[in-house]
């Protein structure tokens, strides 16, 4: 297929970052465009223009990226508007040949994809367009086939300190800046607990190093805490691992040597494969959550022998608790220590996780009890 200009101004031109531009319409019931009582004043324009979550702007952004790449490809325009059509056959082509391993993808993706779509042509004044009927009928039918597949969503397998360990050496390829980059995110994400969007967060000024009496040193991370798009004022994190402190240390000074240390500059940067740091993006991010994952990912492929393959970086955030229960520590007890889950729920799960990579019976007195309810064999059974 020949688009030899089409495709660049169809991608140019609809991948533009818009979360500055205000794209809400209002009815005009008097008076028409001109009358004062039917224009937003600057002040409205700009708390419009940042209402939206720039989480949920960024993966929205990327999702609209990679159903305008498709529409290249396939000779579509993307829109707005957005015909109907062309959505519902983008899904059909993700519910084949989507997913990580391209047999098809989850149904959470589905409706992600329609979502963002539908977003970007509400934000250019066409509310609730494309028509979600047909898609949606698409999204049940995969849900049907992967429920009776038994296809479940994938989650990370724990990412505990043996597993930081061994990655360590996936991430020293390429030029040093980047190394040391994802070094830190190997070490940030394991001690603090931290999802990919809040590891995006970090900036420079949420690392501080400290002296204690004793001589020894200390780094305290302030994280701000995110789900759903919902941010806490946030949490500090003491870290006295040496290794740690000396892997985002040496990060640090890196990017000082470059001027681009600043307090309020990004701490994660996305880096060149000639070692040059990418620009901050419009919205402050250096590195946004799907490229901090990414970036995990390709540490996961250069580590030679790796055991978990299918890691993401989330992982790092059930790391600890994985940890602690090999200990011993039970997940009320792990709860406390962390202080990074409101119920036992999720870190049961990662508990168990860490006792059956340990090795570790996970199941406790209550499998005991099980185990004790022994049934009698044949021969006792008929009195022989």
């Amino acid at each position: 297929m020949n688009l030899p200009v089409l495709v660049e101004e169809v991608v140019d031109a609809e991948l533009v970052e818009d979360d500055g531009q205000v794209l809400v319409q209002f009815a005009l019931p008097d008076g028409g465009p001109d009358d004062p009582d039917n224009v937003l004043t600057e002040e409205a324009a700009d708390d419009l223009a940042d209402a939206r979550p720039a989480r949920t702007s960024q993966t929205y952004a990327e999702q609209w990226l990679y159903f305008a790449r498709w529409c290249a490809a396939n000779g579509r325009r993307p829109g707005p508007r957005t015909s109907e059509a062309t959505m519902v056959s983008y899904l059909s082509h993700l519910r084949r040949h989507g997913g990580r391993d391209k047999t098809g993808a989850p149904v959470s993706s589905l409706r992600l994809a329609m979502a963002a779509i539908r977003d970007r042509n509400a934000r250019a004044g066409y509310e609730n367009w494309p028509l979600k009927k047909a898609a949606s009928e698409l999204i049940r039918k995969q849900a049907a086939e992967h429920a009776r597949a038994r296809r479940t969503p994938r989650s990370s397998p724990p990412v505990d300190a043996a597993r930081v360990g061994q990655l360590q050496q996936g991430a020293t390829a390429g030029v040093p800046l980047a190394q040391w980059r994802d070094l830190t995110i190997l070490h940030l994400g394991y001690r603090t607990r931290a999802r990919r969007s809040e590891q995006s967060a970090y900036r420079i000024d949420s690392i501080a190093f400290e002296r204690l009496e004793d001589g020894t040193e200390q780094m305290v991370v302030g994280k701000r805490t995110s789900k759903n798009d919902h941010w806490s004022t946030g949490k500090e994190y003491t870290v006295r691992d040496p290794l740690a402190i000396s892997v985002v240390r040496t990060y640090i000074a890196m990017l000082a040597e470059l001027d681009q240390a600043e307090p309020e500059m990004p701490l994660l940067r996305g880096v060149t494969q000639w070692g040059e740091l990418m620009p901050i993006s419009a919205s402050g991010l250096g590195m946004t959550g799907a490229s901090v994952n990414r970036a995990f990912r390709r540490i996961v492929a250069r580590t030679p022998g790796f055991d978990a393959p299918h890691a993401t970086s989330h992982g790092l955030r059930a790391g600890v608790p994985a940890d602690l229960a090999a200990q011993g520590y039970s997940p009320a007890e792990i709860l406390v220590i962390t202080e990074d889950w409101k119920s036992t729920s999720m870190v049961e799960k990662y508990a168990k996780a860490g006792l059956r990579r340990a090795g570790k019976d996970d199941r406790g007195r209550t499998q005991a009890a099980l185990d004790a309810l022994v049934v009698p064999p044949l021969d006792a059974a008929d009195g022989r």
